[in-house]
């Protein structure tokens, strides 16, 4: 241990070499989960931002470590957000699973789907919306001169996926806000950080309250 490096630091050290090992000892013998970089990075956060330190992730959140801590500034945010930013769908599931709040705005004023919307990762983007939809399924979708749909429905109309998410919020109280995603097929799910449509993404649309039944 260097002269003044504490436990903690050391610890958050073991992150970048991959080891678990040396984490879990160092925990043992009372070092903490969440110590913080001059970035404002935790060992957690460090761990989610990188493919091949999945295994160190899993290892921090079950010593512990504050599945949502929060990294402030642009382009920050929670482990759920730096996870999705990179694509590394894995982890996004891992954090979900051990109950990360993907409803929590970065400074961006983004989830961590907005946020994977934003890259175009497509596999995270279905990972979240997946764990958090109120619903999801094909729907026809009617366009053109209202008369058509009674006489040529099939010429109007087109098949799409609607997935009904509830909307991040800096008070994340119920009722929730709601929004409705529509995409033209399951592939290439993204959107342009501008929020202008691309890929398959046909619209998101605000929708009212939704009255707590006892969902999510």
């Amino acid at each position: 241990m260097g002269q003044g490096q504490s436990k903690s630091e050391l610890l958050y050290q073991q992150v970048s070499y991959g080891n678990s090992e040396g984490i879990k000892t160092l925990h043992r013998e009372g070092a903490g989960l969440e110590y913080m970089d001059k970035e404002g990075k935790t060992p957690l956060i460090v761990a989610c931002m990188n493919p091949e330190l999945y295994n160190v992730a899993k290892t921090l959140i079950e010593l512990g470590a504050n599945i949502n801590a929060y990294r402030p500034g642009r382009h920050a945010g929670t482990p759920l957000h730096h996870a999705a930013k990179k694509g590394l769908e894995s982890i996004v599931k891992l954090l979900l699973l051990h109950g990360a709040n993907p409803l929590i705005l970065n400074d961006d004023c983004q989830t961590a789907l907005e946020v994977a919307r934003a890259k175009g990762n497509s596999n995270v983007v279905r990972a979240i919306e997946s764990h958090i939809c109120l619903f999801s399924g094909w729907l026809r979708e009617f366009h053109g001169p209202g008369f058509l749909e009674v006489v040529a429905p099939n010429l109007v109309s087109r098949k799409v996926w609607a997935v009904v998410l509830p909307v991040g919020s800096r008070a994340l109280t119920r009722p929730y806000k709601l929004e409705l995603a529509v995409y033209s097929t399951l592939q290439n799910i993204a959107l342009r950080s501008d929020h202008s449509p691309t890929f398959d993404l046909l619209k998101v649309a605000k929708l009212r309250k939704f009255q707590d039944t006892g969902g999510l």
